[in-house]
This record gives structure tokens, sequence and C-alpha cells, in this order.
């Protein structure tokens, strides 16, 4: 190919790349910074004033909205679509620049099921461009991917061409691919950020900076909806009026729940960034929400010491179906839908154990001395999770309602996430996320750097191990392993 054309091609990529770049530019800027000068200017501001000129809450909302970034109203759908075109077209234009590259070379790559492909990658080829090659022509997610050439691991970064030069002249195949289930796991901070965490490795994978705000929940008051494959927010909804405290989220029904401060439960449709239903029958702060789309029926828990479930199709006073007294305020709670189960955490430590059907008390766990703030319940197994600012994680039976196994954390526990199939809890704190394994109760690892000085690491036994990788500057407040492609975040 003529050294004109190949240029031509070069030029075309960049554009592309460009483009790509600038659309998740747009649709993903950091405000944090802002919203700290703002709020700070606020508070000067509020002791500053006058009195006698009216309401000193109206003059600084009135002000702090001037501040506040014009939320885009780009449908998601459209942006993940328009991204995802950029992405592919960018994909298909750099392996043009391969094939027309004198300096490239052909290589063949093998999976152990005899697989192979061949195609020729140019002098500047990273190891996560020739991964994009190999996802598009298997058809295997890129993140399932691992690439080993002479037995080593490609990184992302490295030049295969620069670092592999010798194992590249060898005989095909000259790469093997192998596909690995890597679990990963997603978590909220008070520190604005949500970060994407590789459990196998122990690292942080991506930061996804946009809210204004804490995020309480994996209000600036919006909810965001995440592109995990680009790492962008493909969609803000301003909640301005309903500050969000707790969010489910159906990203195949385009459905999210919340509920809030305000004393409401909330539905609100994904795609067309609006309000579909509201839930009035709390007296207070609705601090956990649960969502099932397909039988239409949600539960919420609140600081008024209640459970509700709700029929998400019914209106106005026909919507609350049944109101679980638990006496208490409830902090958290988990449905077993197939079983007509649920767990509410309370802030005296009492866990609620509840009939879906028949609103029948089943059982009360006790054993916590603090506020439970999460649960998860397991119903197949007969067994149950929870997570209390006490500093400890339990392990239930639910059919003698005992206590099999205290977990000491070591730190207030704030947010949980389990894995029941694999038997791992990822729990967070205001100072690390921990996994545990929940057969041996061993803490098996430790993503650290909410709050500590620096990167340390404890084993169950509270010995230091190895370094882990620096996470949140503040509290974690939600997590979510294993989590779908998109994922929504709350800020307030």
């Amino acid at each position: 190919m003529e050294p004109s054309q190949s240029n031509q091609h070069l030029g075309e990529l960049e554009k592309l790349e460009k483009s790509y770049s600038d659309l998740a530019q747009k649709l993903h800027k950091p405000t944090n910074v802002k919203y700290a000068l703002m709020w700070e200017f606020g508070s000067i501001l509020q002791n500053c004033l006058p009195q006698g000129l009216g309401s000193e809450a109206s003059w600084l909302d009135a002000l702090r909205t001037l501040f506040r970034k014009k939320e885009s109203k780009r449908c998601s759908a459209t942006a993940r679509k328009e991204l995802g075109h950029l992405r592919r077209q960018a994909n298909k234009q750099r392996w043009i620049c391969w094939e027309s590259d004198a300096a490239g070379v052909e290589v063949e790559v093998a999976m152990l099921s005899g697989r192979s492909w061949r195609f020729i990658i140019g002098d500047t080829a990273k190891g996560s461009e020739v991964k994009e090659r190999l996802a598009e022509l298997s058809g295997i997610h890129f993140t399932e991917l691992s690439l080993l050439c002479d037995g080593v691991q490609v990184q992302d970064s490295e030049v295969l061409l620069v670092s592999y030069t010798v194992p590249l002249q060898k005989p095909w195949p000259q790469l093997q691919l192998l596909r690995i289930f890597r679990p990963f796991a997603l978590s909220c901070s008070t520190d604005c950020t949500l970060k994407m965490w590789d459990l196998e490795k122990g690292t942080c994978a991506t930061t996804l900076r946009g809210h204004g705000d804490g995020v309480m929940s994996v209000a600036d008051c919006t909810l965001r909806i995440w592109d995990l494959d680009h790492g962008i927010c493909v969609q803000a909804i301003p909640v301005a009026e309903h500050a969000a405290f707790c969010i489910e989220f159906d990203h195949g029904a385009h459905r999210i729940l919340t509920g809030s401060w305000d004393k409401n439960v909330k539905l609100w449709d994904s795609e067309l960034a609006v309000c579909v239903a509201t839930f009035t029958s709390h007296t207070k702060t609705v601090k956990t929400v649960r969502l099932h789309w397909p039988s239409r029926r949600a539960i919420s828990g609140s600081s008024d010491g209640t459970l509700k479930l709700w029929n998400l199709d019914a209106v106005d006073d026909e919507a609350c179906v049944m109101t679980f007294e638990h006496g208490e305020e409830v902090w958290s709670a988990d449905v077993d839908w197939g079983s007509s189960r649920v767990l509410s955490g309370a802030m005296d430590g009492s866990i609620g154990y509840w009939n879906l059907q028949t609103g029948l008390r089943l059982a009360t766990l006790a054993g916590h001395r603090d506020a439970v703030s999460c649960v998860a319940l397991r119903c197949s197994e007969g067994k149950a999770l929870s997570g209390a600012w006490d500093r400890t994680i339990r392990l239930w039976d639910l059919q003698d309602a005992v206590c099999q196994a205290v977990l000491q954390n070591g730190y207030a526990v704030t947010t949980m996430s389990v894995d029941w199939v694999h038997h791992v809890a990822l729990v967070g704190s205001q100072e690390a996320m921990k996994v545990w394994n929940i057969d041996t109760r061993i803490c098996e690892q430790v993503l650290g750097g909410h709050l500590d000085d620096g990167p340390k690491a404890y084993s169950s036994s509270g010995s230091p191990t190895t370094p882990v990788s620096v996470g949140h500057n503040e509290a974690v407040s939600c997590l979510v392993m294993n989590s779908p492609d998109n994922f929504c975040s709350e800020a307030d």
C-alpha cells in the first residue's frame, strides 16, 4: 500500500478516536471540585447575609442554582449506541492500519479448544487493542480475555512488537488466548466517585467521576446511568426535590426505584429520564428499597419503623399492599421473591424475618449490638448474612433463628454484597473493603485506602500482610459484585 494511503488511514483513525474521546468527555465531566467550592461559599454567605432580607435558604438555593450543571437530556440508549458505533468504527479503522503496516507481523492466536485466528498486528499494537480484535472475532467479552505470549501474560499497555519481539518471530501460533471469569465489584463512596474493582488482582480497574457530591448508593441531586464498558455516564436524571437515599435498578426493564429523605418512594424510567410513579405512605426517611419488576412489586423500609410492600401498577392508597411493623428504624432489607420471605435490619441491632404473603414475623434474629446496615437473604440454603455498625458480620441459620458465626470485621460495616454461589461476601466500611470467605470465615483480601494513612492489609487475625491498592478517600456507601453492564448511582 502506498504511504499516502497509509497516512490517510492513520488520519481517519485519529479522527474516530478523537470523536469517541470528545463524546465520552462530554457525557462525563467531573464536577466534585466545583460543588465543594460552591457549598463552602454558600456556608460563608449564610453567616454573612443580613437579617430581614427574606428566607436565607431561598437566597442560597437561588445562588446555588446558578452554579448547577445543566444536565443533558440525552437518552442513555442513544448515547450508548453512539459510543458503541464510534468504538467499533475506530477498531475497524485500526485493523485496516495494521494490514497496511509494512512493519507489522502476522500472528496466529489459539485457544485450548482448538479455535484460532490469524491477522496482522501493527508495530504500535497494544495488548488491549489486540484483545479488542479477538473479542470481535471470538464473540467473547473483552474483560473475559487473557492474552499470553511465550507463557507470559500480555499486559494491556504493552506494545507487542516491542515487548515480545523474539517470541512473535516463532512458528504459529505465537499467542494463546484464555477465557477467564474475573470477579468484579463496583463501589460507591462519599468521595464523589464510583470505582470498579478487579477482585482477582485486588486492584482498582477504573474510577467513574461525574457526581458533584457524595454517592450514597452506587443529590448535585442526580441519578446517573453508567456505561461500564466505556466508563462514562450516559444519563443524568435531576432529582432535586427527591434527594434519593437508596436505590434499586433493573437495567433490563429500564426502571429505577428510589427512596428519599422526603419520605417518598419513586419509580423512574431510565430511558425517558422521568418519574412514572410516586408512592407516599411512609412518615419518615426511606432508607432501603428492593425492586422486583417481573411481578411489579417492591419493598421499602423506613425510619418510621415499618417495611411496606408495594404494587407498582396501582395508584394512590391502593399501592401499599401490606405494612410490616418492625418497631425500630429500618435501615436495611432483602427479599427472596420466589420464597416470599423478607429480612429487615434495624437501628437497634434486631433483624426481622417475615412472610411476604401473610405479613407474619417468622423470627427475630438477635445478636448485633448496633444498627444493622445491610442484610442478605438466601432461602434456598436457609441462611442469611448481616453487617452492622458493631463491626461484625453474622451468619444466620433461618430455620432455628440462631447465629452460626460471627466475623470480626474490625470496622463498622456500612454496606455489603454477597455472592452466594461462590460463598463470598464483599464488605464495605469507612476505612476499607474486605472480601470474606463465608465457608472458612476468613478475610481473604482487603481493598484499603478509604481513610487510612496509607495502603495496608490485615489478615483475619489482624496481622499485616501484603500491600493493597488505594481506593476511595472516604466512606464506601454501596457495593455490587459481578455487576451488569450498566449501573445506576445517586448522589446527594
